[in-house]
């Protein structure tokens, strides 16, 4: 398991996810989702790096899944994630407390405004208002695909 809790290599069959930011991923990003706007996001409950025994309390989480949806229709979907409000802070932790972060930030107007790798090659996405970072999102694992309704549009 790396940081995040997530595998440390894509094993999945039926399920392709990233979970190393390499340099042909890096372009590819910088191509299609660097600068875009979010225009919304799904916070789940559980992540895929829980453990199935010791789930932890919703306000003791710090490792979460989400949808990241961006204004050019495509959409991350982010697992093993941890928030940071600083480069050199803790995570943050409990579901209420980033729910509130997020969507204030959504609310407000908040843009995918870069991507870095870890030492570990694990993604960082950095999410900013006037070019101002505010979350890092470090990222064990995702997939990233078109969307053509927003989850609160359904």
């Amino acid at each position: 398991m790396n940081a995040n809790g997530m595998p440390p290599e894509d094993d999945g069959e039926d399920f392709e996810m990233n979970t190393r930011l390499t340099d042909e991923l890096y372009e590819e990003m910088e191509d299609n989702v660097i600068g875009e706007k979010v225009v919304g996001l799904a916070l789940w409950e559980e992540s895929l790096a829980d453990d199935e025994e010791n789930r932890p309390e919703a306000d003791e989480r710090q490792v979460f899944d989400l949808d990241l949806y961006l204004e050019n229709n495509l959409y991350f979907e982010l697992y093993g994630v941890l928030f940071f409000t600083d480069q050199d802070g803790d995570p943050l932790q409990g579901l209420d407390r980033i729910g509130t972060i997020v969507a204030e930030l959504t609310d407000k107007g908040v843009w995918l405004d870069d991507i870095a790798a870890t030492e570990e090659d694990e993604m960082v996405l950095i999410l900013s208002q006037n070019h101002e970072p505010k979350l890092y999102l470090s990222v064990g694992g995702w997939t990233l695909n078109e969307w053509e309704t927003l989850p609160d549009e359904e």
